[in-house]
């Protein structure tokens, strides 16, 4: 009787500590905006190009976006077809500035020549950053005036446009945005987004190019996007 009555405060305690329990991981979860993979290919990349971007970040020294960061940031990441050079810009708020980051980036590429060359080794799912040339400014307080950072959570990934997959493009690039506040994180690529538009004309490839550009020509104005010297 005595193992019952201790057997049954047992259950009820851990019955009193469930609601508790959840309210806690409701409160410190982030949000995961990404398009959804069901029988959806073009979001099945998209998945891996956010596995991708955390590989590299983490090389980088940057934090996880997937776990939110205490105000707001922006990665925008430039890629292009068979060339070992991308470009990456944060637009991350502090308190109440601004700081405007640049990266090139140049990776290990896979040298097909070496006979002794790792032929497990994946570049797009294993990539190594061989070098980076960064550079940082504080954005003015007017810079933003104009600008509604805030319109970046209404913009859509390419895979969750109307695009058939009959239609694709190879040699071309890549524009990607990542951002994440406190209780959010969002994922949005378009490949090849010129070409697409000229195809079907959709106001939603539009919106998400001109954002992109926006915040490149924040980054030409204050001078911070490193020129290549040819």
């Amino acid at each position: 009787m005595r193992y019952l009555l201790q057997l049954t405060i047992l259950i009820v305690s851990l019955l009193s500590c469930k609601p508790n329990t959840e309210r806690i991981v409701a409160e410190n979860s982030i949000q995961l905006l990404i398009p959804d993979t069901t029988k959806n290919t073009r979001a099945q990349l998209d998945l891996d190009y956010i596995e991708h971007y955390t590989q590299i970040a983490k090389q980088l020294g940057l934090g996880d976006l997937k776990k939110g960061v205490d105000s707001f940031e922006i990665r925008l990441w430039n890629d292009f077809s068979f060339v070992s050079i991308n470009e990456l810009l944060i637009l991350k708020q502090i308190d109440s500035t601004y700081r405007m980051t640049y990266c090139r980036l140049y990776f290990r590429r896979y040298d097909y020549e070496n006979e002794n060359r790792n032929r497990e080794w994946n570049p797009f799912k294993q990539p190594i950053v061989d070098s980076c040339f960064s550079k940082t400014v504080l954005l003015k307080k007017g810079d933003l005036k104009s600008f509604n950072l805030q319109e970046i959570w209404s913009l859509h990934s390419q895979s969750e446009l109307k695009i058939s997959d009959s239609v694709s493009f190879s040699d071309c690039y890549t524009n990607t945005i990542e951002v994440a506040d406190s209780k959010r994180y969002k994922f949005m690529r378009h490949h090849c987004p010129s070409g697409y538009f000229e195809k079907f004309k959709l106001k939603d490839i539009n919106k998400f190019t001109d954002y992109f550009q926006k915040i490149r020509i924040l980054a030409n104005k204050n001078n911070a996007i490193i020129r290549k010297k040819y």
